[in-house]
């Protein structure tokens, strides 16, 4: 959990789109059906939709199912609420611990697991915190210990429960009081846009 990862992977890509048409076809064999206009609603997270890969695979799943999905990109907790009140009909969200709530709740059912995230502690070139190579932990910690500006998501997102926990298991407070440490309510794409 406490390592930073940062290379990317074109066959484990493939994989991931090979694994996520996949899942898509048997939760759709499995749920008894779908919208009667062959169209399914979905809510995702910001950072799915922000890499670009639904808008690349979406086109070959509807070729393979003639199923068009359309989809709202938002935090994982907001997701999770449009799919309490039945707006859509999949979610694809990142925070596995709020999915089983979500699912021992009765709001879904047959929760798989398709993809995972990495997370990633991201900043200007110059490292003014003199964080890079560093653990999560030890980067959190210097980052409080040098004043230097941390600025979280701040919106339920999958990502900001990641980042809640990275605290957590850093044994140090959640600093939201702090004058370092910044919410920015935003997406993946605004929220780094900030950092740097």
């Amino acid at each position: 959990m406490g390592e930073m990862k940062t290379k990317w992977s074109i066959s484990l890509f493939r994989f991931k789109k090979i694994v996520f048409i996949f899942v898509l076809i048997f939760m759709l064999n499995t749920t008894g059906g779908y919208a009667a206009d062959d169209t399914l609603l979905m809510a995702t997270t910001t950072s799915t939709d922000n890499t670009g890969l639904l808008d690349y695979l979406m086109p070959s799943f509807t070729a393979a199912t003639g199923i068009k999905i359309n989809w709202t990109s938002t935090g994982t907790g907001k997701a999770l609420k449009i799919g309490e009140n039945c707006d859509v009909d999949v979610l694809m969200v990142h925070s596995p611990q709020a999915e089983r709530a979500f699912v021992d709740k009765g709001f879904g059912v047959d929760r798989k697991e398709v993809m995972y995230n990495d997370f990633v502690l991201i900043g200007p070139s110059e490292d003014p915190a003199n964080i890079k190579g560093k653990g999560v932990s030890e980067a959190l910690q210097t980052i409080k210990s040098s004043s230097g500006i941390f600025v979280s998501r701040g919106d339920n997102s999958g990502t900001n429960k990641k980042e809640l926990a990275l605290w957590q298991l850093a044994d140090m407070p959640l600093p939201e009081k702090e004058t370092w440490y910044r919410q920015s309510g935003q997406g993946m794409l605004a929220t780094i846009n900030v950092t740097s």
